[in-house]
């Protein structure tokens, strides 16, 4: 599991449904970041959105 602390803006996350987002801003509570879908399923979304990512969703940081 990643260490939330230390995530920055910028670093991109897999989640465990398939997406990638981009850190947005991290909450500094070690559970929660704020984010934006980058990749659904390969493929940019229409209307990105942004929402609050909790840590047991993130399967690790995206490297592609």
């Amino acid at each position: 599991m990643l260490d939330f602390m230390h995530l920055v803006p910028t670093q991109k996350l897999s989640l465990q449904d398939g997406r990638v987002v981009e850190v947005l801003e991290n909450m500094g509570d070690g559970m929660w970041v704020r984010g934006r879908t980058l990749l659904v399923d390969g493929q940019a979304p229409e209307a990105p959105d942004d929402e609050l990512i909790h840590c047991e969703e993130v399967m690790g940081l995206y490297e592609g």
